[in-house]
């Protein structure tokens, strides 16, 4: 006859597989779906080999935020086609996906590792950067590097693609959720934003 305690034990451990199992199964599905719906732009593991950004080792609040902007339409996403497919863009990809599949997304890129793009900059322009990105440091730490901050991972990413952020805020075509950052971006010339990305691209 089974004890009370037997049964308690037998329950406890079938809850703990069943926890395991749906963990597991949630790994698989980012996997399958990065591997189907963004492997081709984006990389494998999310790092980038073309002229868009690797988002290996972005957090997954930062993901599931930035797809949510394109399926709203506050951020436009380029047209792009890739060998073998339809032309697209983010905003169409963004909205054929589910909660659960941004989810899962969310969590198979964080747990991948970001790794910087190695890229020629200009020594004088990454100075230059350097000094003023220093008043950003507040809100993109460790150098741009730190994938918890609101705008996630910035450092060691494509210089044009850098660029064509930086503008896309300024001429607000990509809506801002800082009134700081935009007051501080108006104040960049071309110059400025070309010494902001050099330094952003260059080697820590």
């Amino acid at each position: 006859m089974m004890t009370r305690k037997t049964a308690l034990s037998l329950l406890m451990g079938a809850s703990f597989l069943m926890s395991g199992t749906a963990t597991t199964v949630m790994a698989a599905d980012g996997a399958a779906l990065a591997k189907d719906k963004c492997e081709s732009c984006h990389g494998e593991n999310g790092n980038s080999e073309k002229k868009v950004p690797s988002i290996a080792g972005f957090s997954a609040p930062y993901f599931i935020q930035t797809m949510e902007d394109y399926t709203d339409g506050e951020r436009t996403g380029e047209k792009f086609k890739t060998e073998g497919e339809d032309e697209t863009d983010m905003n169409a990809i963004a909205k054929a996906l589910s909660a659960d599949d941004l989810k899962a997304l969310g969590d198979y890129f964080a747990a991948q590792t970001f790794v910087p793009r190695i890229q020629e900059v200009d020594a004088a322009l990454v100075k230059k950067g350097k000094r003023i990105f220093r008043k950003c440091k507040k809100c993109h730490t460790d150098e741009g590097a730190n994938p918890e901050d609101d705008a996630s991972i910035l450092s060691g990413q494509f210089m044009p693609y850098l660029e064509t952020q930086i503008k896309q805020f300024v001429s607000k075509d990509r809506k801002s959720h800082s009134r700081k950052m935009l007051k501080k971006l108006k104040k960049l010339d071309d110059e400025d934003i070309s010494a902001v990305v050099n330094y952003l691209a260059s080697p820590k």
